[in-house]
């Protein structure tokens, strides 16, 4: 019997630097072709601007959606706030104020976790460069590369952007978002690792599409290498978490990041391949934010209690450090945004 979800509510993050109302006129549309089917949708706005913001007045005052002010910043704490609004509702659904969902989205996203009864449904995020975008992006690649794998079990770290979770599943395991990662970022990849990690089914849905507009100052090699530079202190934040053994033994893994991006670099270069070039240079750029972060912060804001890993499965702990290391390799929304951008930390 399939276990329907008939309450869906649809939680957009956003500090109010970006316009909000291509994004909200999108989710009205797929929000009543669901309610035709029988739901009730709800459409949130988290404002986590710490002073209002013209776009998101202006999104309320136009679509009617309801507005939250998230008071504390950073990333965990929007999220958090969103977990316990959609306490009364069978699905949470997370989608950034950077992406445009596709046709059918939210349909595919529901259905999915309807026929499969899985506890989280995640959904695919291309990037859509502007014609105009630098060779070096290589199609949105270097940004973001693209997941492959058919629909089922989801292989590998998820991450909050396209998500469906189920409520009860929540309530049951009492799963949250750790604020110590709201600076570095990785709290999303935590997160879905630790619901798995109890038990929970996490599947892909590759019909369920929203697509990320990078905005403009993304499209440049400084604020990409920042990013990079970003995901490698998150990492080694995750790691020092995980315990002083697991983090002294990531010592040589970074050693082999830097040769990576040294190979990548002289290979990119001999070939005149600039994607190649650009790639290398993240590489040096992670393993420079992991070694700041591993030397310079050891203990600093760490104060949470341990991940929950199952110390019954050999090898979980490990597998943790793995997915967040898999997870920022080139792309990620694991912890590299500015904070101007909705999605961004503060520094």
């Amino acid at each position: 019997m399939i276990d329907k979800l008939k309450t869906v509510l649809i939680a957009v993050p956003t500090t109010g630097a970006r316009p909000l109302l291509p994004l909200l006129e999108e989710l009205y549309v797929q929000s009543r072709a669901a309610e035709r089917g029988g739901r009730t949708v709800s459409v949130l706005l988290l404002d986590n601007s710490g002073g209002g913001s013209e776009w998101v007045r202006a999104a309320v005052a136009r679509n009617g959606v309801t507005c939250q002010q998230v008071s504390d910043r950073g990333f965990a704490q929007v999220r958090n706030a969103a977990l316990d609004l959609a306490a009364h509702y069978d699905a949470l659904v997370f989608i950034d104020d950077d992406e445009r969902p596709c046709y059918g989205w939210l349909e595919t996203l529901v259905n999915s976790a309807e026929k499969s009864s899985a506890d989280v449904v995640v959904g695919p995020v291309p990037v859509r460069l502007p014609p105009a975008a630098p060779r070096w992006l290589d199609g949105g690649a270097v940004l973001r590369p693209m997941r492959s794998q058919p629909d089922g079990p989801l292989h590998g770290p998820a991450n909050s952007g396209n998500t469906l979770i189920r409520m009860a599943t929540i309530q049951r395991l009492g799963v949250r978002f750790r604020p110590a990662f709201d600076r570095v970022g990785g709290e999303d990849t935590v997160f879905f690792t630790e619901l798995a990690q109890r038990g929970a089914t996490l599947v892909w849905a590759g019909a369920a599409v929203a697509q990320e507009i990078p905005d403009p100052e993304r499209l440049t090699l400084s604020w990409t290498l920042r990013r990079a530079y970003r995901a490698g202190r998150a990492v080694a934040r995750l790691e020092r978490t995980l315990g002083p053994a697991l983090f002294a033994r990531r010592m040589h893994r970074r050693a082999g990041r830097i040769a990576r991006g040294l190979a990548r670099l002289l290979w990119g270069a001999v070939r005149r391949n600039s994607p190649d070039c650009v790639r290398g240079l993240m590489d040096f750029a992670f393993a420079g934010g992991w070694l700041a972060e591993s030397t310079c912060s050891r203990g600093r804001e760490l104060t949470t209690e341990p991940l929950a890993v199952d110390r019954a499965a050999p090898g979980s702990r490990r597998r943790l450090a793995r997915a967040c290391a898999d997870e920022t390799r080139g792309s990620n929304d694991m912890s590299t945004r500015e904070s101007t951008d909705p999605r961004r930390r503060v520094e």
